[in-house]
């Protein structure tokens, strides 16, 4: 129990602290006009980025039906394994080995089954994770995508005025 919640914040602090970096690092790099090219390459490679997290995405929502039929097939099957089980072990109860037998067979069953369940249980709440990561990456690379367009703007914005005081000039 405490050790998930350590886990969980060491992670949260961990994107927290990759976004200061990155929010510092990407702060007003492209100034002037010459900057733009590198500003499109970055924008481009950023904005593939985001296609490759969203196609990531889409496959993991694809799972999480796939995870959340598992999970109620195998609980579904865990408790009638174990109605199973229990019917055999009245039964045994005679004395009779053979049915002693397929009784402890049937819990057996019914014990790996229920671990089938606790599994599919398991893997549908790390495939949710595993998207709420994958929502938080992309909207940082959104954000990131949001400042290029802002430089950019301020790029377009200094170099319009001497634009149009060339043509004036002319």
């Amino acid at each position: 129990m405490i050790y998930t919640h350590v886990k969980r914040i060491l992670s949260t602090s961990f994107i927290l602290g990759g976004l200061f970096v990155t929010t510092a690092a990407h702060a007003q790099k492209y100034k002037t006009m010459a900057d733009t090219t590198r500003l499109n390459k970055e924008y481009g490679e950023i904005s593939l980025e985001i296609s490759k997290l969203n196609t990531k995405l889409q496959e993991e929502k694809n799972k999480t039906a796939d995870f959340h039929l598992k999970t109620s097939t195998t609980a579904d099957d865990a408790v009638s394994t174990a109605q199973a089980s229990k019917d055999q072990a009245d039964v045994a109860t005679n004395g009779n080995t053979s049915d002693t037998k397929k009784a402890v067979k049937n819990a057996k069953e019914a014990d790996k089954k229920a671990n089938d369940s606790k599994d599919a249980i398991a893997d549908e709440k790390k495939n949710g994770k595993k998207i709420n990561e994958l929502y938080a990456q992309i909207e940082q690379k959104q954000k990131l995508l949001r400042d290029l367009d802002s430089q950019r703007a301020a790029i377009m914005a200094n170099s319009l005025p001497m634009a149009m005081s060339d043509s004036v000039n002319r």
